[in-house]
């Protein structure tokens, strides 16, 4: 025998020591109503008898039903029956942009480390469903199957660079075409299939070939979820060595420099047709909204098992405590139906009443016509609010903030209600307004809606910081926006889009602050002669100072070194440095065999 919840041994064991109790409680009521009446013979003529007496076999019924009840809650087992088990899961290909146009920095760091998040994350929360990778520039390649085998996943997204594929370009046409026939496989399988094209939407193809296969992924019943990366402005293309190193930006055959943009038209196009849904992934909130819609995918089933398991016998006893509190119940009312026949025989009938009957009837009407003024007054208190709530699900920003106000003004000032026109302010980037209606949300104490209104605080000084042009100001806002989305995570830990956010606005406020500050004419004209005035001295003594940095190095070289216990840092950095050994035996191996085929637009 064994149980499914242990943990509730002391429920089973409480259980019939509160029905004992009650039954004690219930004795002594009994023998106090004995004593007040007195007379035997007139209990005997009012249906009481007994009072006086114990009810052991009230006892009997009561407490063993207490304890069966008890019992069944621990979820007893025993006895064996076959049970066949299904593995359902969803069929999702991650489809990665890896050309040169995605080393664009005009997303921080740039635009393929950026992807690299999102697909990191996307294979993070679908833990128990299928994932294949399928990577693209000029052509298309399949980098994983559909597999539950995450870690592999991994390994292959931190191998992603543009050096892996063999030829230079971007190919969304073939993209689809791959990642389509990955996606359908088995047909008989069931259930939803659906890819993720990751991109900046630069195509060399025409965009009828692309919009071409985006027609046959939707023939073949597969949603497009497009996500674009980068920005309108766009940026220059950086170019590597080998080694790592910049060694200046992408150039077309006139020699200009390349300016790649943001193509989000097209990609909103191949998700328009395929029944899909297009992400930007410069908007807070996107890849949570991206990870809600792939969880909604139909599941279709992937494996099935055969396993032994335990009989739930939990039921028995169930049935068991009800048979014996039915027939406490019989033998009670057995008991005092012929007290009650012997009572009325030898008692005269009563006279009717006639008023009671009334007053009844009256006093029935007053609670009804009560209970309909309360609902009319709650109904023309909440109208406006609901219309709010209605208008901004079908994206009427407008509308649902003047019925927000048209509440406020009858009166309703709720914090939930604040909150909910501060959200449809920030909808609208009306950011002071959102703001302020924000932090009256926060006087509530429902964590779930504090949790929120920080939530949405966060994104509207995020918004803000990337809309100014004032460095101070800039900042402050990132300030803001970090602090936000920390006590948001201070009240759901696990929200972790909230931490995706955070993690944002940290690396883009730090990036902000590496930025060289721009210094007055003045104030610029001065160094440049200081530097000059520094260099004619240091020619005219003969020899160079060494730089701050370099002072006083060299004055522990003649220091014993002692060997210390290995630190939880260094052993840290000696894990982490295998694991990016890893990493990049992986990509040598994805390079490895690749003959690079010569195209004039490489990018």
């Amino acid at each position: 025998m064994s149980f499914d919840r242990p943990d509730l041994l002391w429920l089973s064991v409480l259980l019939p020591l509160a029905a004992a109790a009650f039954m004690l409680l219930y004795a002594r009521r009994r023998r106090r109503v004995a004593q007040a009446l007195g007379e035997p013979s007139l209990l005997e003529r009012l249906g009481g008898r007994g009072l006086a007496a114990f009810p052991w076999r009230r006892v009997l019924l009561v407490v063993p039903a207490a304890a069966a009840l008890g019992f069944a809650t621990l979820g007893p087992r025993w006895g064996t029956r076959d049970e066949v088990t299904e593995s359902r899961s969803a069929n999702v290909v991650l489809t990665m942009d890896i050309s040169k146009s995605m080393l664009a920095p005009d997303v921080a760091p740039d635009r393929l480390e950026r992807a690299r998040l999102l697909a990191r994350r996307i294979v993070r929360e679908m833990r128990t469903d299928r994932i294949g990778l399928v990577v693209f520039a000029g052509r298309a390649y399949v980098l994983s199957p559909l597999t539950t085998d995450h870690g592999a996943l991994d390994l292959y997204l931190d191998a992603l660079d543009p050096q892996i594929v063999s030829q230079g370009g971007s190919s969304l046409a073939a993209a689809l075409a791959q990642s389509t026939d990955l996606a359908r496989g088995r047909v008989e399988t069931g259930g939803d299939r659906a890819v993720v094209l990751v991109s900046d939407g630069e195509a060399l193809e025409e965009e009828d070939a692309v919009r071409d296969a985006a027609q046959r992924a939707a023939r073949a019943g597969v949603r497009v979820f497009t996500v674009g990366v980068g920005t309108d402005a766009g940026s220059a293309i950086p170019e590597y060595d080998e080694a790592g190193r910049r060694l200046g930006y992408k150039r077309d055959e006139n020699g200009e420099v390349v300016i790649s943009r943001l193509g989000a038209n097209l990609l909103r196009d191949v998700a328009r047709t395929t029944n899909g849904r297009y992400f930007d992934l410069n908007d807070a909130g996107a890849v949570g909204a991206l990870i809600r819609e792939l969880r909604q995918l139909e599941q279709s089933t992937t494996d099935t098992a055969q396993r032994e398991t335990q009989r739930e016998q939990y039921a028995w006893f169930v049935a068991l405590a009800l048979l014996l509190l039915a027939l406490d119940a019989w033998l009670v009312l057995r008991e005092a139906r012929p007290a009650r026949a012997a009572a009325s025989a030898a008692t005269p009938a009563a006279e009717p009443v006639p008023a009671r009957g009334p007053r009844r009837r009256l006093r029935a009407s007053r609670a009804a016509a009560i209970l309909l003024l309360s609902l009319a007054v709650s109904a023309a208190g909440i109208g406006d609010v609901e219309r709010g709530n209605r208008l901004y699900r079908e994206g009427r920003y407008e509308e649902a903030v003047a019925a927000y106000q048209e509440a406020l003004a009858d009166g309703e000032s709720t914090p939930e209600l604040h909150y909910n026109l501060g959200t449809a302010l920030l909808a609208l980037r009306r950011y002071a307004e959102a703001e302020r209606h924000l932090g009256l949300a926060l006087r509530d104490v429902d964590p779930t809606l504090r949790q929120n209104a920080y939530y949405n605080l966060g994104n509207r000084f995020l918004e803000a910081a990337r809309g100014a042009t004032d460095p101070q100001a800039q900042a402050a806002q990132y300030d803001a926006a970090v602090e936000a989305y920390r006590h948001a995570l201070r009240l759901a830990p696990d929200d972790v889009d909230a931490k995706w956010n955070l993690e944002l606005a940290q690396r883009e406020r730090d990036e902000q602050e590496q930025q060289p500050q721009p210094q007055p004419q003045e104030q610029q004209e001065q160094d440049d002669q200081n530097r000059e005035d520094e260099q004619q001295a240091r020619e005219q003594e003969g020899q160079a100072q060494p730089s701050q940095g370099q002072a006083g190095q060299g004055q522990q070289s003649g220091s014993r070194f002692e060997q210390q216990p290995m630190s939880r840092e260094q052993a840290e950095q000696i894990l982490s440095a295998v694991e990016q050994d890893e990493r990049d035996l992986t990509r040598d191996k994805l390079r490895k065999g690749q003959r690079r085929t010569p195209v004039a637009r490489d990018w």
